[in-house]
């Protein structure tokens, strides 16, 4: 891409997540607008263009209106969509038909989303494709699960992120007895309806064992992908985001992840999650983000520019897409290096070993050269961060 576009791109969320795809994208002149609900580092990045900032962004009957006015008061028409979170992707599916008349779109309708915005759904979707997934726990309530010939540990975890997450900044519990089960799915069903509780058998081995598979993918096929290992996450179980992870070469994931999407009837920017069953010595599917995942640069750094992919897809362009290279390594060290700390101190991780993991091409979430206010920014205003978000 050597002219600059006459149109840009519009990102919905300024956190670490949303700056990558605005340095992404700025890599071909592609003018970012940022539309933020919170203070957030990429306001302070060299390549914005434009931004503007409202606290009420993700409500359900005031974000479309908001940013149908926010095209009409910025001329952003026509530009392109980057949502950042689980939230703005089910908004945005489930409003498309007024959102696409002013900007272009790279999310599939409700119908779609729904298959993977719903755990169970995508579980039952999987299941259907011959595709391995943790056993599960059909029930009613927590008698039919007590009832159930159970084999601990157990993962109890929401259907969907909505008025769980946000109120206990918890994804999944780990239930190790039947004492424990009755505790934690009581105080699960305080928030949230019996019916949205997903219980299932949990993979051991953490993090370790913890592959994604990522790609844009048209409905039919991949039109560029990697898979990557992330190692450590914070906290090391059930992960808010990745701290660290890794560009491998997993075909298996590959082949099972495109056969899944093209089920779903998916098109769009996903990240498929599996768990590697040691014992099985299988990869077992966990879920899909239909957004963009918090570590997207560690493809950049490899060689896939996954944002720049969505605007000329959505601009009737499809480029070559080359391999991704192998072993390149991607940090977020404000959170990898306490999560380190930790994980040596209970002697989980040698010094030895977590060295090995650092050496070699390596992408920073948030520190650049180009681009270093972002990173002093980050660094100021980690203790709210870490209180607010727990990470």
């Amino acid at each position: 891409m050597n002219e600059t576009p006459s149109a840009g791109a519009v990102i919905l969320g300024g956190d670490f997540l949303g700056l990558g795809i605005i340095r992404c994208l700025s890599e071909h002149q592609i003018p970012c607008f940022l539309v933020d609900y919170e203070f957030s580092i990429s306001r302070c990045s060299r390549y914005v263009n434009g931004q503007t900032a409202d606290p009420r962004l993700l409500e359900p009957g005031y974000f479309t209106d908001y940013l149908i006015a926010v095209a009409k008061k910025y001329k952003v028409q026509d530009w392109v969509l980057y949502p950042t979170t689980d939230e703005m992707i089910k908004l945005i599916s489930m409003d498309r038909q007024r959102l696409e008349q002013w900007y272009r779109i790279p999310v599939p309708s409700w119908d779609v989303v729904k298959n993977f915005y719903y755990k169970e759904n995508a579980y039952r979707i999987a299941d259907s494709v011959s595709i391995s997934i943790p056993t599960m726990y059909n029930h009613a309530g927590l008698d039919d699960i007590l009832n159930c010939n159970v084999t601990y540990p157990l993962v109890l975890k929401p259907s969907s992120k909505e008025d769980y997450y946000t109120k206990t900044k918890r994804k999944a519990v780990r239930v190790d007895d039947r004492h424990q089960l009755i505790e934690e799915y009581t105080n699960m069903t305080a928030l949230i309806d019996p019916s949205r509780i997903v219980v299932q058998e949990m993979v051991e081995g953490g993090p370790r064992n913890l592959y994604s598979y990522v790609t844009f993918f048209d409905g039919q096929q991949s039109l560029g992908g990697m898979t990557a290992r992330r190692l450590r996450q914070h906290p090391m179980d059930f992960g808010h985001a990745t701290t660290y992870a890794e560009s491998v070469d997993v075909p298996e994931i590959v082949e099972l992840g495109d056969r899944l999407l093209k089920k779903m009837g998916y098109w769009g920017i996903a990240e498929v999650e599996f768990m590697r069953d040691e014992k099985a010595n299988v990869y077992k599917f966990i879920e899909v983000n239909g957004r963009f995942w918090g570590w997207h640069t560690l493809a950049r750094a490899a060689g896939i520019n996954f944002p720049t992919i969505v605007y000329d897809f959505m601009h009737g362009v499809r480029r070559s897409v080359p391999s991704p290279v192998i072993g390149v390594k991607w940090i977020r060290a404000i959170t990898d290096i306490p999560t380190v700390a930790k994980e040596i101190i209970s002697g989980r991780l040698s010094l030895q070993d977590y060295i090995g993991t650092i050496r070699g091409k390596k992408e920073f979430a948030v520190f650049s050269i180009k681009d270093p206010l972002p990173s002093l920014v980050e660094l100021v205003i980690w203790p709210y961060l870490w209180v607010k978000r727990g990470f």
